[in-house]
């Protein structure tokens, strides 16, 4: 998508790119998306031959890191990435806020070693408050958090982990050709935003990062050792530990 292009974007209310703003609009859309569906895709998103491929690779790295531990999981959503932990974890706590993501996850068929609480990833000071995690776990969680809210993300997050922890965290990338054709960018502005629109009409600008690998090495490397970057076609991950 050129540049050019992109410019075409409407410009949004400088308002609701505000941290606070963003974070309410991505909680109303992943909420309202259980209920309305997203609208079909405008752009065919092409040959993904390779997805599979690469899904296995990480749900495998995933289960790996996670093995044997007692694991905290936040932006749990329906449950999906935490049943795929879970078959190697000793437990997992997911923490949702989105409630019907939440009514969806504990409705599913989950293994007796899963249970979910309601709670915001921004505030798990209070989560849960007699557990004890060694293992930390977020998929599909960063790409949508503003880039001026990861230290206080991490910071609390981190808290609830026990020294020498493993954490473990992945995100999908916008490398579609109907993702690409939704994202922009705005001056005086370090994310990228992409819109999203349900399938009832309403539309969302949410932060749609795609960090390279020297980005996530600049993020993650003073909180961490034994920091492992992958960057694929369709996601990204990384695994470290806590010192």
């Amino acid at each position: 998508m050129s540049e050019t292009m992109r410019k075409k974007e409407p410009s949004p209310d400088l308002n609701n790119l505000e941290p606070d703003n963003l974070h309410r609009a991505t909680i109303e859309y992943y909420n309202l998306r259980q209920v309305h569906g997203d609208m079909p895709h405008k752009v065919h998103r092409g040959s993904t031959l390779d997805l599979p491929a690469e899904q296995a690779r990480m749900v495998r790295d995933s289960q790996e890191a996670m093995r044997g531990r007692r694991v905290l999981e936040v932006a749990s959503g329906t449950g999906s990435a935490t049943r795929e932990i879970a078959m190697t974890a000793v437990s997992v706590t997911g923490i949702e806020i989105a409630p019907n993501m939440l009514r969806i996850a504990a409705a599913d068929d989950n293994p007796t070693n899963v249970s979910y609480l309601a709670g915001d990833a921004f505030d798990l000071g209070t989560i849960a408050p007699g557990k004890r995690f060694d293992g930390g776990f977020a998929a599909g969680f960063l790409h949508t958090c503003p880039a001026s809210r990861y230290a206080e993300f991490l910071h609390g997050f981190q808290a609830r982990l026990e020294e020498g922890s493993v954490v473990f965290m992945r995100s999908s990338r916008p490398t579609s050709p109907d993702a690409v054709s939704r994202l922009f960018r705005v001056n005086g502005f370090v994310d990228q935003f992409m819109t999203r629109q349900l399938s009832d009409g309403s539309e969302y600008v949410m932060v749609e990062n795609d960090p390279t690998e020297d980005d996530l090495r600049r993020i993650f490397e003073p909180l961490s050792q034994h920091l492992r970057v992958h960057i694929g076609n369709y996601w990204w991950w990384i695994r470290y530990e806590l010192p």
